[in-house]
C-alpha cells in the first residue's frame, strides 16, 4: 500500500484532528470525513449528546485499521441492522446482494421448488457457518410474506457467533425490521458442527429445500501473506476460524484444503435433501474448482450449476463473459452460465431440473 504524503496529513489536520487520525485507514480526506460523520452520529445516539473524548477514542481505533463495523458495532444488511463484534465475521455487501437475489428467485419460484399445479406455501432453509446470522435473518425477513409455512435456521460451531446471531434476531424484532417467529414461521440459530455426523443426522429429521453457506474458504497461504487477496485489517481483526478451514480437516482426494467445506456441504446437502444450494466462494479459480466438484458429485452431477458475480441482479459488463468452461473429474468440459457483474462470488446448484 502506498504511503500517505505529508501534505495530505497537513490538509487533513486543517479539516480536523480526527480526520488526520482516520486518514491511515481511509486513505483520502472525503472518506475520512464520511467516517467521522458516522462516528459522531454513533456517539450522539449512544450517549444522547456528542462527547469529543468518545469520538477521539473511536477515531483512534479506526485509524489503527480496525474495521468501521467493529468500531460502530453494526452493519446495515438489507432492511436489517446487524450487530458486529470481533469474534464474528463482518457481513459484506456482496453477501447481502446474493442473499437478496436468492430471496427474489424464491419469491418468484424461478428455482423450480414448486411442482406444476402446486401452490407456493412451505419452505425450509438452512444456513451453515451463519456468523452474525445476517443471511438467515434477511431471508426470513424477505420471505415471510410469501411463504405461509417457513422455517429458516442458522447453524454455526462458534458459541460467540450463535449468541450474536440470536442477539441480532432480538435486536431486529425490537426495531420492527423482522417479524417474530410464530407457530407456522420459524427463525432460529443453533450451535452445531457441519462435520459432525450425529449433528447432521439430527438436522436431517427435517427435509431442507435450500442450503446456503458462506463457509471458511481462504487458504493458509493467503491468510499468512495476503497475496493481494486479503487485506491486513481483515487478517488482524477478523476471526481466522470464520475464514480459514482448520488444520485438522482432511479434504477428500483431489480437493484443496481451502475447498474442504464445499465437499462436506455437498455431502450434507444430499443428506438433508436440499434441492437448491448457494455457496459463497473467494475468487474465479475457486469458483471453477467448486463448480467442477459439483459437476462430479452425485447430488448435483445431473442438476444445474450456475456462477454468480458480486451483483447477480445486474447485467454483465461488455468484458464479463456470460459463460465459463469447467472440466469435471471425467475430463468432460461443460460451459456454465455466469450471472451478474463484478467478481465471481457464489455457486448456485439446482439438484433437480424444473421439469
Amino acid at each position: 500500500m502506498p504511503r500517505i504524503p505529508p501534505w495530505l496529513f497537513r490538509r487533513a489536520r486543517h479539516c480536523s484532528p480526527h480526520v488526520a487520525t482516520l486518514l491511515p485507514a481511509c486513505r483520502d480526506i472525503p472518506s475520512a470525513l464520511n467516517e467521522l460523520r458516522w462516528i459522531r452520529d454513533h456517539v450522539r445516539e449512544a450517549y444522547s449528546r456528542l462527547h469529543e473524548h468518545h469520538v477521539a477514542k473511536l477515531c483512534g481505533r479506526r485509524g489503527r485499521g480496525e474495521p468501521l463495523q467493529y468500531v460502530l458495532g453494526t452493519q446495515p444488511f438489507g432492511q436489517l441492522e446487524i450487530k458486529c463484534h470481533r469474534d464474528v465475521l463482518i457481513p459484506r455487501s456482496e453477501t447481502e446482494a446474493y442473499t437478496s437475489h436468492l430471496a427474489q428467485l424464491l419469491i418468484s419460484d424461478r428455482l423450480g421448488l414448486t411442482k406444476p399445479g402446486e401452490e407456493t406455501g412451505q419452505l425450509n432453509i438452512i444456513d451453515f457457518c451463519t456468523g452474525t446470522g445476517c443471511i438467515p435473518l434477511l431471508l426470513y425477513a424477505m420471505l415471510c410474506s410469501t411463504f405461509a409455512k417457513l422455517t429458516v435456521r442458522g447453524v454455526d460451531i462458534s458459541p460467540s457467533a450463535v449468541a450474536l446471531a440470536n442477539a441480532n434476531i432480538e435486536h431486529n424484532v425490537d426495531a420492527g425490521n423482522l417479524p417474530r417467529s410464530n407457530s407456522s414461521q420459524s427463525l432460529s440459530i443453533v450451535q452445531n458442527d457441519v462435520f459432525d455426523a450425529a449433528a447432521v443426522a439430527d438436522l436431517a429429521k427435517l427435509r431442507w429445500d435450500v442450503l446456503v453457506s458462506n463457509p471458511p474458504y481462504v487458504s493458509k497461504d493467503v491468510w499468512n501473506h495476503g497475496r493481494g487477496q486479503l487485506g491486513y485489517s481483515v487478517r488482524k481483526f477478523e476471526p481466522q476460524l470464520a475464514l480459514v478451514p482448520a488444520e485438522h480437516f482432511v479434504p477428500p482426494r483431489g480437493v484443496r484444503h481451502e475447498d474442504v467445506f464445499y465437499a462436506q456441504l455437498l455431502d450434507v446437502g444430499a443428506l438433508l435433501g436440499a434441492k437448491v444450494l448457494l455457496l459463497e466462494i473467494g475468487d474465479q479459480h475457486q469458483a471453477l474448482r467448486v463448480a467442477s466438484l459439483c459437476r462430479s458429485h452425485p447430488l448435483s452431477q445431473n442438476g444445474r450449476v450456475e456462477l454468480w458475480r458480486d451483483w447477480p441482479d445486474l447485467e454483465p459488463a461488455a468484458d464479463e463473459p456470460r459463460t465459463l468452461p469447467v472440466t469435471d473429474q471425467y475430463g468432460q468440459v461443460v460451459s456454465l452460465p455466469v450471472k451478474g457483474s463484478g467478481n465471481l462470488r457464489a455457486v448456485l446448484i439446482q439438484t433437480r431440473s424444473r421439469n
